[in-house]
């Protein structure tokens, strides 16, 4: 097996004594972003305040426009895309896990199945940036925390009212499935079988994921696979075969077959216009 590299990955270990960190990117912004894709063991929200921007979140891209909202969860892999030129302004705030209560927890996950922008009225634009601004200016870590939460609290509110009318169930059971997938992914793709793990008929696993996502639950499977083998092709020097054997195919052609139907490219195509 060839030596791997690892995801650049940014700690909660970086984070000030406060558990988090507030940063104004753009055009009056102080910070640079990072230029390449990297995970976080932290949460992060962001607003665009004015002007648009393109990012990546495992692979997919997405399009914020001002006044947008994107909440991106621990373990994500993230960035700006090379191609982008980012003409925008706006806030990034940082939160480290034990900030964040089981109920706002829960609420991000349930936001994370489909992590996408949501457009927030102007006058949370508003007060966002204004408890932004505040957060800036302050270095007492009880004020800061206290800034944080308001803020934190503002945007899970806003995912309620962003036009989401999932039922709990629906997304519960994705949520149990996506867990699930985590752990077996690489030896079980079977619906049927996910369905008798959740003790659940595969019609009403079908029709929770497809509530939940827009797709078929053999689809999400498979989008999952080519998710982990896009970053094993972005990452690690795994050769397209050794990635496909480690997912549990045994047969390269189909995995191969199987990633082209879903990126438009081969293994090795996808790897090449990475560089």
């Amino acid at each position: 097996m060839k030596k791997t590299k690892d995801i650049p990955l940014s700690t909660m270990q970086t984070l000030p004594d406060s558990g988090l960190f507030i940063k104004r990117f753009g055009q009056f912004g102080t910070t640079v972003m990072k230029p390449h894709a990297h995970r976080d063991d932290y949460y992060i929200f962001v607003l665009l305040t004015d002007g648009e921007a393109g990012v990546e979140i495992d692979f997919e891209r997405r399009g914020l426009s001002t006044g947008d909202i994107l909440i991106v969860s621990p373990w994500q892999v993230h960035g700006k895309p090379a191609d982008e030129k980012w003409e925008a302004d706006g806030w990034m705030l940082a939160l480290s896990p034990e900030l964040l209560s089981e109920s706002d927890i829960r609420a991000i996950d349930e936001y994370s199945i489909t992590p996408l922008p949501f457009r927030s009225a102007p006058g949370i634009v508003h007060d966002v940036t204004t408890l932004c601004s505040m957060l800036e200016r302050y270095d007492d870590a009880e004020v800061s925390r206290a800034l944080a939460a308001a803020v934190k609290s503002i945007v899970l509110s806003a995912i309620g009212t962003s036009g989401n009318s999932v039922s709990g169930r629906y997304k519960s059971i994705t949520l149990r499935l996506r867990k699930m997938l985590d752990r077996h992914l690489t030896t079980e793709k079977s619906p049927a079988a996910y369905a008798s793990m959740l003790n659940i008929s595969e019609v009403y696993l079908n029709e929770a994921v497809k509530e939940s996502t827009g797709i078929s639950v053999g689809s999400y499977i498979r989008n999952r696979v080519v998710v982990q083998a896009k970053r094993q092709l972005a990452y690690t020097a795994m050769s397209a075969k050794e990635i496909a054997y480690a997912l549990g195919y045994d047969d390269y052609a189909y995995f191969s077959k199987l990633f082209k139907k879903s990126t438009g490219k081969s293994p090795a195509e996808f790897r090449r216009n990475l560089k």
